[in-house]
């Protein structure tokens, strides 16, 4: 089981049953999700990462503007509402940024690591296997489109020198 013992207010659990199949649960409610004090809280960031994947190709999107400040390639993420549980904010993700309503979500791992902005990232980074290659750009959205997987842009055009790209790879070979 992995624990953080406080974020903001609330406690986060994350157990895995097997290799193929995670839960996320709140281990200080008995309500499904888990809970933090504030949507802005300065020393954690919550996040839903999305790889999403057809056949052999993947999305990827840009975003017109990033708190960060970060350009280029990313997979589909956002941070994670006050007490929204990471698999709905990954359909969230899906539904709102480009219209995919994904036929089959997993949770492939768990991220754990201090961001640019010093404050703890816990990500969760799903995969998702839509029906359809139909997409539909949120405003935004500078640009959403399909790649294969051989031909993904280089590392040097993804955002945070190439992280998405690696994560994209590592993510993709967990689904065979």
């Amino acid at each position: 089981m992995i624990t953080a013992s406080r974020v903001c207010s609330g406690v986060i659990g994350a157990t895995t049953a097997s290799s193929n199949n995670a839960e996320i649960r709140d281990t200080a409610n008995s309500t499904r999700g888990f809970s933090v004090i504030s949507d802005s809280c300065p020393k954690h960031t919550l996040v839903s990462h999305v790889a999403v994947l057809h056949h052999n190709s993947a999305l990827l999107v840009k975003y017109r503007e990033m708190p960060d400040g970060q350009k280029g390639w990313f997979l589909p993420n956002d941070d994670l509402k006050h007490v929204e549980h990471p698999e709905e904010g990954a359909k969230r993700i899906l539904r709102e940024q480009v219209g995919i309503e994904p036929s089959t979500l997993k949770l492939a791992q768990i991220e754990s690591f201090v961001g640019n902005n010093k404050s703890w990232h816990l990500v969760f980074d799903f995969l998702a296997f839509p029906l359809s290659m139909k997409i539909t750009k949120a405003p935004s959205l500078l640009d959403a489109q399909w790649f294969e997987m051989d031909k993904l842009p280089p590392a040097s055009e993804f955002a945070h020198q190439g992280w998405g790209h690696s994560a994209l790879l590592k993510l993709a070979k967990t689904q065979l």
